[in-house]
């Protein structure tokens, strides 16, 4: 099943209300608010929140402009026959990402916005008022996997205050896990939880670095819904789903070189986010815990 309890969507859905009245009120975006899409993203839009996931992440996404890349890279044309560089209002990213923070400046107060993180302007909480939110600042984006463009994913291209792009395709995370979830019995985002719980216990208790929520629904995406459903009980199916990822992440197998995100679009460890040995010493330092032999 792919239920949150009351407050928790609540809480999603608050955001999301004050975050696009900061978009409505900002003068900048006159002429442009039909193009702006406002949406949550993450561990609450994907039902896999724990206690310690306090922000609620939201997209503010300007779909004027569309940026698109060709996978694999040495499919593209060239020329490219379909491109045409957009040169209007938002041609500079870093002027996007200033007019997003000015809005919520204007809405908020500079003192509860802090734009100094490398992807997220965090709006902070006032208890009993607001809800805390990161809000992401991106662009519409398109990944081409055939030189003729008939096979495309939609996604988001956000870019970094130090340089540098990240994909993301909220939609396609949040339609898998809908799925595996039915497809686990609903054991697929509960066990995403538990290890999510594991690993802040684990962090705060100086056992073992914290690591991104995300990395830990990106572990139990790669597990087989067989292991996530085997066992009668739910701590038998999450020790199944533990030993599972302990044997694969040893680090003389090899299975995990084409793990995928739960996007299904991009891989695992490829690039410098986090590491094999990151989620073998998670996975290790959670049966420990357990008290699994």
């Amino acid at each position: 099943m792919d239920v949150s309890s009351p407050s928790e969507k609540d809480r999603m859905e608050r955001a999301e209300r004050m975050v696009k009245a900061a978009i409505d009120a900002h003068p900048a975006f006159d002429g442009y608010r039909s193009s702006i899409k406002v949406y949550a993203k993450g561990s609450y839009a994907n039902r896999t929140n724990v206690r310690a996931d306090s922000d609620v992440d939201v997209v503010v996404e300007n779909q004027h402009v569309t940026y698109f890349d060709y996978f694999p890279r040495s499919s593209a044309p060239s020329p490219d026959p379909n491109a045409n560089p957009y040169t209007g209002r938002w041609d500079d990213p870093d002027d996007w990402r200033e007019e997003v923070r000015l809005a919520m400046v204007r809405k908020f107060g500079g003192g509860d916005v802090d734009s100094s993180g490398e992807v997220a302007i965090t709006i902070a909480e006032v208890t009993g008022s607001r809800p805390s939110a990161d809000v992401v600042p991106s662009f519409d984006y398109r990944r081409y996997d055939s030189p003729d463009r008939r096979v495309a994913h939609v996604g988001s291209r956000v870019f970094k205050r130090s340089g540098g792009t990240v994909a993301n395709y909220p939609d396609q995370q949040k339609a898998n896990g809908i799925a595996k979830d039915q497809n686990t019995g609903g054991r697929y985002k509960k066990y995403v939880r538990a290890l999510k719980n594991a690993e802040n216990f684990l962090a705060a208790q100086g056992i073992n670095k914290e690591l991104p929520s995300y990395f830990m629904e990106c572990l139990v995406w790669n597990v087989p819904n067989s292991h996530i459903a085997l066992g009668g009980t739910l701590d038998q199916g999450f020790r199944n789903t533990l030993a599972y990822l302990f044997n694969n992440l040893l680090p003389a197998a090899y299975d995990y070189d084409d793990w995928v995100e739960p996007n299904d679009l991009k891989y695992l460890f490829y690039g410098d986010k986090w590491s094999r040995e990151d989620g073998f010493k998670l996975v290790d330092a959670t049966w420990e815990l357990l008290g699994y032999e």
